[in-house]
C-alpha cells in the first residue's frame, strides 16, 4: 500500500499542474466550456460534460511536455510573467468541486470594439446584418453543480458583464444563500455603466469577500471612442473616478488598468501607462491574440522604432511588470506578420467610413499606405 501511495505521489508531481483542470470552469456563449478563458479552442468541451470530473483529462500531460492548449500560460512563464496557471495554483483549496468559475455566457454588449467581432459583441452582429446576433448559454440547470460551498472565485466578462441579466441574478442568488461572503469577484468591464436598471453594482459588491475590476480602457479621450466604437470617454472617466474613490477606502476592492495592446493603440501606450501611474494603480496590458490583422507582429520595419519608443517611455512609470513590457517588445520586433498590414489598413478605413469615425487619422499609417500604393503602381 505504501509503495502504491509513493508511486501515486510521483505521478502527481510529474504531471502538468494547473488547478483549473480539475477545479475551473469557463462558460462561453456558444455552449462550450473550458478550464479557463485562455485555453485553445480545440480543447473546449460541450457544457453537457460539466459534471464529469474528468472533463479536461486531455490536459493532464507530463510536466516536461505542457499541453498544447495551454500555450498562453507556458509562454507567459517563459518570459517570467505570472500566468493564469500560477494564479489558480496559488488560490486552490482542498475542496473537490468547482472553485473557479468564469462566466462569459453571453455576447450581449453595448460597444463594437475594433479588435472584437460578433462572437463577443452582438453590436458587431447587428452591424454586419446577422439574422441572430445575441448568443446566450443558459446555465440555470447547471447552477446546483456550480454554486456550491467549494466556489470561492468568480470572473465575469462578456460581452459586457454589467448589462448581462444572468450576472446580476447569480450575484443575488449567492447573497441570498450566504455564500457571497466567501467569494471573491473579478471583472473585465468597459466602464460604460455601473448599474443595471435601478440597481447600483457597488451596493452588491460590498456583500462579497472582495472585488477586483480590470478596466478595459484601450486609449484616453477621443481615441477610445474610435477604438471601442460606441464608447464615450466622459462617461468612462466618470465611472472610473467612482471606482477609484471606492478603492481608496475599501481595502478589499481593487482596480487595474487592462488595455488590450494592438497596432491600434501601441502608439498611445505611454499615455495609457501614465494614466495608471497618475491614479497609482497597476497597468496589466493584454497582448492582442486575434484578430491577427491587428496583432503587434503586423507592425512593419518602418514603424518598429516608433512603437518601441512607447515602451521605453512607459517603463519610466513603473506600473507595468518588466516581463510584460518585454513580451510586448518581442511581439513587436518579431514582425513576422507584416503581410497583414495592407488588410489592416483597409479594414480601419472601411470601418471609419461605415461608422463615420476617423481612427485612421490618429494612427501613423499614412506613409506606409502610400508606399504600398507606390509599390504596386504598374506605371512607377
Amino acid at each position: 500500500m505504501n509503495t502504491n501511495n509513493t508511486q501515486d505521489q510521483r505521478d502527481v508531481v510529474h504531471v502538468w499542474q494547473c488547478a483549473a483542470i480539475d477545479h475551473g470552469v469557463t462558460i462561453f456563449p456558444n455552449g462550450k466550456i473550458g478550464p479557463c478563458c485562455l485555453i485553445a479552442a480545440d480543447y473546449l468541451k460541450p457544457i453537457d460534460v460539466l459534471s464529469n470530473p474528468d472533463r479536461f483529462a486531455d490536459l493532464r500531460t507530463p510536466a516536461a511536455s505542457p499541453p498544447l492548449g495551454c500555450h498562453e500560460c507556458t509562454l507567459a512563464e517563459h518570459y517570467g510573467d505570472k500566468s493564469y496557471r500560477q494564479t489558480f495554483n496559488s488560490q486552490r483549496t482542498q475542496a473537490l468541486g468547482v472553485q473557479f468559475l468564469d462566466i462569459r455566457n453571453s455576447n450581449l454588449c453595448n460597444l463594437k470594439c475594433r479588435t472584437c467581432g460578433p462572437h463577443f459583441s452582438n453590436k458587431w452582429g447587428d452591424e454586419l446584418g446577422y439574422e441572430i446576433t445575441i448568443k446566450r448559454q443558459d446555465i440555470t440547470e447547471h447552477l446546483p453543480y456550480l454554486l456550491t460551498d467549494d466556489l470561492h472565485w468568480m470572473y465575469f466578462t462578456g460581452g459586457e458583464p454589467l448589462i448581462n441579466r444572468d450576472h446580476w441574478e447569480l450575484l443575488e442568488e449567492l447573497i441570498a444563500s450566504g455564500r457571497s461572503r466567501n467569494i471573491k469577484l473579478m471583472y473585465n468591464t468597459n466602464m460604460t455603466t455601473l448599474k443595471y436598471k435601478k440597481t447600483q453594482i457597488v451596493s452588491i459588491w460590498q456583500q462579497f469577500a472582495g472585488v477586483t475590476v480590470n478596466c478595459s480602457i484601450d486609449a484616453i479621450g477621443e481615441k477610445i471612442n474610435y477604438i471601442r466604437s460606441g464608447a464615450d470617454w466622459d462617461t468612462i472617466i466618470q465611472n472610473f473616478d467612482k471606482l477609484h474613490r471606492l478603492s481608496l477606502y475599501w481595502d478589499k476592492f481593487h482596480i487595474n488598468l487592462t488595455p488590450t495592446v494592438s497596432i491600434l493603440n501601441i502608439w498611445f501606450f505611454a499615455e495609457l501607462v501614465k494614466f495608471a501611474s497618475d491614479y497609482n494603480i497597476t497597468c496589466k496590458p493584454i497582448i492582442l491574440g486575434g484578430p491577427e490583422i491587428f496583432a503587434l507582429s503586423v507592425i512593419p520595419d518602418s514603424l518598429t522604432d516608433l512603437a518601441l519608443e512607447q515602451l521605453t517611455l512607459a517603463a519610466t512609470y513603473n506600473v507595468v511588470e518588466p516581463a510584460t513590457l518585454d513580451r510586448i517588445k518581442k511581439s513587436i520586433v518579431v514582425n513576422n506578420m507584416t503581410q497583414w498590414m495592407d488588410r489592416a489598413t483597409r479594414e480601419i478605413l472601411l470601418m471609419d467610413h461605415v461608422r463615420s469615425e476617423n481612427l485612421f487619422g490618429l494612427l501613423p499609417f499614412t506613409q506606409t499606405a502610400l508606399a504600398a500604393i507606390h509599390q504596386f503602381n504598374e506605371y512607377k
